[in-house]
């Protein structure tokens, strides 16, 4: 025990990246880090290094969608090689970091409420694990004041304790501790469980200068009794202990997974903050080959030189910014952390919207084996009503290209005899992407299906001539008539297959699409192409309830930058998990009919 309780605490000194303990309605800041050691390594390499964040939660509560929820949530995935001829087994930690604030009022009592500005309480039950008691709050009184003394609180600074990692699992479930952030981080090392030993909990006290003028300032003017109360931040630093052992000469891959708690609230808005320190990734040996972050927050990077390209992907998370930052040759200095913030979370996407700014001019040379041949009628545009009357109809082809012309109304239909079997679409893109994703089948007509049993009387001065629309029986009756999509084979110019697409027999209602443009996306598993030449061949189809032509609905990508693409595509380590994280964002939508 006594060497586990010096490795911790040699580690504790080895220090992190704290978090900024500014105002909160429930002030706890959470700071997370890299796995950690004590000592550079002059062994151990790490070569790759893929982050996802995702700090915002997606529900949706709309019946068309999927209520499912994923967010709040850090993946780290380490590629490490043992330069060596023998067996290596390191010494390593993962820090939490969570910072509170408490009053220590005039009287000696502590409380857990701080009245300045729009107030806010600290939870009882982090303060509870903190102290290693069960802490309650008087209630003979509207002080708030807890059950402990300012002696037993200041007695938490620069304290130490070790836990087993059992000793620890139990005090989380005695103090009702609700935070799933304070559980240990899942550590998968070549597919194995790597269990966490040791937990080393630091404590700190810190005065909060800023807080206690304005409390007293406060006091004072309320004419309380309490006016030299002072606000106290206490930090409380998790290290959680274990060991990762390295076969002689061999690459090993870490997969890192832990929840965290970013969410600070105060009277003016809601901020997403996640810190994280990257510094430890220079403690291993050489530099890092490649090294992507995937997150749905904007990042700044403090103290590093290093250049990142970034590219915005859009709604693609959790949010309406989703990026990726790639980088190569990236050796973490000391000190540099990064700032991962979604207080813009909010704002508008300059992303490519289907039937917003036309066809994407990055894709090319759009061909197919076969076509319907004749045009058909459709909606001016995707507004309905007004754009549903037989007056104010266009006209449109079944071609490859409007499968690629922006409109969701329309799409490419096959032209042979039969379902369409093995007929195809080809196309080529002249940037890397992400994709393709589409629509399925035939929509036509504009508007949303919260109006798809009207019926529009012809002639009548307020009930216009619809007499084409009202033929199709409803707003969805082309889409049903004919086949959809069920499955494709991705092949690329030299005709090997790259994987088959799978669709979701889902009408694309544009009433969703206010949510987000994913809502009207079926297929569920796009991926990182890269430049060049693609064929899209139909494999099976949906059975349309009157016609057996086959209808590909809107295709459209997502661009990303070189060097993302590179890395990505070359190597299974980072497209593998980033496939991955695709199809979770798009799950949220996703349903078989």
């Amino acid at each position: 025990m006594k060497k586990i309780v010096a490795i911790i605490f040699a580690f504790v000194i080895a220090g992190t990246v704290f978090a900024d303990d500014g105002g909160s309605y429930k002030p706890e800041d959470w700071t997370y880090g890299n796995i950690y050691v004590k000592e550079p390594n002059d062994k151990i390499a790490l070569e790759k290094e893929l982050i996802i964040v995702e700090q915002t939660s997606t529900w949706y509560s709309d019946e068309t969608i999927s209520e499912k929820v994923h967010g709040n949530e850090v993946t780290a995935i380490f590629g490490f090689k043992n330069t060596t001829p023998q067996k290596v087994v390191v010494p390593c930690a993962f820090p939490v970091v969570v910072t509170t604030q408490v009053v220590v009022n005039s009287d000696g009592t502590v409380s857990n409420y701080i009245n300045t500005g729009n107030g806010f309480s600290s939870d009882i039950n982090l303060l509870s694990f903190a102290m290693g008691k069960k802490l309650e709050i008087n209630s003979n009184d509207y002080s708030y004041n807890l059950n402990t003394d300012k002696n037993e609180f200041f007695a938490l600074d620069k304290k130490l304790r070790t836990l087993s990692i059992n000793q620890y699992l139990s005090e989380l479930k005695k103090y009702n501790t609700e935070y799933g952030e304070l559980n240990p981080c899942q550590i998968i090392q070549n597919g194995k469980p790597v269990q966490i030993q040791t937990v080393g909990i630091e404590t700190s006290i810190e005065k909060n200068s800023e807080y206690t003028e304005d409390l007293q300032y406060y006091n004072s003017y309320y004419r309380s009794e309490n006016t030299d109360s002072e606000v106290y931040t206490l930090k409380m630093v998790l290290h959680f202990y274990h060991e990762l052992t390295f076969e002689p000469s061999d690459s090993s891959v870490l997969n890192v997974h832990y929840s965290i708690y970013t969410e600070k609230r105060n009277y003016r808005s809601i901020n997403y903050n996640f810190y994280y320190d990257i510094s430890t990734g220079g403690t291993w040996k050489g530099n890092i080959k490649s090294f992507v972050i995937i997150t749905d927050s904007g990042i700044t990077f403090e103290n590093s030189e290093q250049r990142f390209e970034n590219s915005d992907l859009g709604e693609l998370g959790n949010s309406y910014s989703t990026y990726i930052y790639a980088t190569e040759n990236y050796k973490p200095q000391k000190n540099e952390y990064f700032i991962f913030n979604t207080t813009d979370m909010f704002q508008e996407s300059n992303l490519y919207l289907p039937n917003n700014d036309g066809p994407q001019d990055f894709v090319t040379n759009i061909k197919a084996s076969s076509t319907l041949p004749g045009t058909y009628k459709m909606a001016c545009d995707n507004s309905g009503d007004w754009a549903n009357m037989d007056n104010n109809l266009i006209d449109s082809n079944y071609a490859a290209k409007t499968s690629f012309d922006g409109n969701l109304l329309n799409g490419w239909v096959e032209g042979v005899k039969g379902d369409g079997i093995g007929e195809w679409i080809e196309f080529t893109l002249t940037k890397n992407a992400i994709g393709p994703f589409a629509t399925n089948g035939l929509r036509r007509f504009g508007g949303s299906k919260d109006y798809e049993n009207m019926q529009f009387d012809k002639g009548n001065y307020d009930y216009p001539d619809y007499s084409i629309y009202n033929k199709t029986g409803a707003l969805d009756g082309t889409w049903k008539a004919n086949n959809r999509i069920e499955s494709m084979t991705l092949s690329n110019s030299a005709g090997k297959k790259i994987s088959t697409l799978y669709f979701t027999n889902t009408f694309p209602e544009l009433y969703n699409a206010k949510y987000t443009w994913l809502a009207i996306n079926s297929i569920v598993n796009p991926m990182v192409l890269g430049k060049g030449t693609y064929r899209m061949t139909i494999e099976n189809v949906y059975k349309g309830e009157k016609w057996d032509d086959t209808v590909l609905g809107e295709v459209w990508f997502i661009p990303i930058n070189n060097l993302a693409a590179k890395i990505i595509m070359q190597d299974k380590f980072f497209s593998t998990p980033l496939n991955n994280f695709i199809k979770k964002c798009l799950s949220v939508y996703h349903f078989v009919e």
